[in-house]
């Protein structure tokens, strides 16, 4: 596959470029516009006009189409982009100190949590690194210099586990010197579960995991997450173990438990959930579900929640309650969705 800008790598642009001094200019060139360039220039400070024409001749610079940007009251802003006609959301999530872009790795998606709204729209198609990390660009220029854009979460639209070369080598141009350059644990991959590629994802990346398991038993969690048919819990887990042993607990694990009322929200879920993490130094993150028109599940109190969340605590696992971000603009966790001629945003659940 012939590499488009921003997804060529340092190495790659030393090929291209005939020198690692003329690839390193143009990486900080490159993610240091603020706005997001829309096109390569004529000239970049420090490459050669000789040796820039032609790579300019070659390679493209891919940019997404902003269709509608919306904010919320707590500043998380949603996306639309549309990339030569595909759709896709991307959210940037401002905290103290720093700024989280979510970003899709798919148009649509392959799976079928009951859950998200994403699912909605079905598989449109694979996005590419270019794609991945232009949503990166694009959200990272626009945050506040006080909330720069450092942590990077593969949750949005997809299942990042089903386009692993491409998530893998956005990865890499993410994480890599001089620029952007990431932290590894700042990039987190979220799967629901797909095991060839979790387990591929292990052995080959150092990036953070995130496990959305929603469930401590195999009879619910095929509920909300046909594919545990297929993978069943103890399957992915045991894979994790695998890992803290191979890697001696050098990776950030998070596990992703939405709550659903009178589902998986019990005293008895947050016990099993205990056994279930044992050997895995995992951080749990509740998420209270985010519903959307259409679905049949609710949301648990907030005491209920809590309830929860105490309960975790007492026995020791590294707890947090992920109280919904944006779900006045339909950008909280499973939300993600756009209508399927791509004309501006779904209505936000009530």
């Amino acid at each position: 596959m012939a590499r488009q800008l921003p997804a060529l790598t340092l190495e790659q642009l030393t090929v291209e470029l005939g020198s690692r001094a003329r690839a390193v200019e143009t990486l900080r060139w490159l993610f240091s516009q603020r706005p997001m360039p829309t096109v390569l220039p004529e000239a970049i400070e420090g490459v050669s006009h000789r040796v820039w024409k032609p790579f300019r001749a070659r390679h493209g610079l891919v940019v997404p189409k902003v269709t509608e940007r919306q904010q919320s009251p707590d500043g998380t802003t949603k996306y639309a982009l549309d990339f030569a006609g595909t759709n896709v959301e991307t959210v940037r999530i401002p905290a103290k100190g720093r700024s989280t872009i979510c970003i899709s790795s798919q148009a649509g998606c392959t799976r079928k949590c009951v859950f998200c709204a994403t699912k909605e729209l079905g598989f449109i198609r694979q996005l590419k690194a270019e794609e991945m990390v232009a949503q990166y660009m694009l959200a990272r220029s626009e945050a506040p210099v006080e909330q720069p854009a450092s942590n990077v979460v593969f949750m949005g639209m997809g299942e990042p586990m089903d386009n692993l070369d491409e998530v893998l080598h956005a990865i890499d141009v993410l994480t890599q010197s001089p620029a952007p350059q990431l932290r590894q644990v700042a990039v987190t991959v979220s799967t629901s579960g797909v095991l060839p590629g979790l387990e591929r994802f292990l052995a080959e990346s150092k990036a953070s995991l995130a496990l959305s398991l929603n469930a401590t038993t195999d009879e619910v969690r095929a509920q909300v997450m046909p594919q545990n048919k297929t993978w069943p819990i103890q399957s992915l887990l045991n894979a994790l173990r695998k890992d803290v042993e191979r890697r001696n607990g050098k990776r950030d694990y998070f596990i992703e438990y939405v709550l659903f009322k009178d589902l998986n929200d019990t005293d008895a879920d947050a016990d099993r959930l205990i056994t279930l993490l044992e050997g895995i130094p995992s951080r749990v993150n509740l998420i209270p579900y985010n519903p959307y028109p259409g679905t049949n599940l609710e949301t648990p109190s907030t005491s209920r929640v809590r309830a929860f969340h105490a309960r975790l605590v007492e026995q020791g696992m590294l707890t947090l309650i992920r109280w919904p971000r944006g779900r006045e603009i339909a950008a909280a966790c499973g939300q993600l969705v756009l209508s399927r001629d791509g004309e501006g945003f779904q209505p936000s659940a009530p």
